[in-house]
């Protein structure tokens, strides 16, 4: 985590040194969505992830950078999937499992051109019951992300997004005291890792 900071301290120190854009920046308001895969801990049993979620730009004035607040619903899918069905033998019954959560993060967006890099951190909140897709009900969550913004228009208040990120909702490894409790994808408790594609389609306001 220590690494993880301070890559990202050196990369908006670095950036900041840059010339911001010549067009002022505009407040935005946008709305996306993210798919994306896991690693560490939880690859194995939740291999696959998504995301829809909205966020807020407010620019510093003079400067390149952008005051970010953002709030999302996260899956992680099972290997096996999910689906519900149901038939006369066996009624109503649900293939693979869902692991639910409501990252809600407050960041930095610094912009050269229409370049952009990004850190976010927050809090990501369990929607599932307890114990059974993580120790945490509420966990500390840290993204840095890359992406591009294209502006459209004379006025530049329409724009589309495209970024890559890295998330992580930081847990430590531990093993359930009660795997009655446990999802049976999960074999520890750990910290989910994502890297995500993200698409958002915004308005300057």
């Amino acid at each position: 985590m220590k690494k993880t900071l301070l890559s990202i301290a050196i990369l908006l120190c670095a950036v900041l040194t840059v010339k911001a854009q010549d067009d002022d920046l505009l407040p935005r308001f946008s709305a996306g969505f993210g798919v994306g895969v896991t690693t560490g801990p939880q690859h194995s049993g939740f291999p696959a992830a998504g995301s829809v979620g909205l966020k807020g730009e407010y620019p510093i004035a003079g400067s390149p950078v952008c005051i970010t607040a953002s709030a999302a619903y996260e899956f992680y899918v099972s290997q096996d999937g999910y689906s519900a069905s149901s038939d006369s033998n066996y009624g109503n019954y649900i293939t693979g499992a869902i692991a639910s959560f409501v990252p809600v993060t407050i960041g930095a967006r610094v912009y050269v051109n229409k370049l952009f890099f990004e850190g976010d951190v927050g809090a990501s909140f369990s929607l599932n019951s307890a114990h059974s897709t993580t120790d945490k009900s509420v966990a500390p969550i840290l993204s840095p992300s890359i992406g591009y913004g294209f502006r459209f228009g004379s006025s530049q208040k329409i724009g589309l997004d495209l970024s890559l990120s890295y998330e992580t909702r930081l847990e430590s490894n531990k093993t359930p005291s009660d795997y009655s409790l446990v999802n049976p994808y999960i074999t520890n408790y750990g910290a989910y890792n994502l890297v995500a594609f993200h698409v958002a389609f915004s308005l300057g306001l």
